[in-house]
């Protein structure tokens, strides 16, 4: 059985996105030296930890 290389309580997920967003979010994360995966994981805790709801919408 192979293991997670983030390690225990961890769980990997995809998302397909249009490339534009998907351009928008490389952009944004080589200009904070960071990886897409580590700036989506800061953007959404942001989002998680304001508490606030989103709409179909958004």
């Amino acid at each position: 059985m192979a293991t997670n290389p983030v390690g225990k309580g961890t769980r990997t997920i995809g998302i397909n996105m249009p490339a534009k967003m998907a351009k928008e979010l490389e952009r944004r994360a080589f200009s904070m030296h960071i990886s897409k995966s580590k700036y989506c994981k800061v953007i959404l805790q942001q989002w998680l930890d304001s508490g606030k709801k989103m709409t179909l919408s958004e």
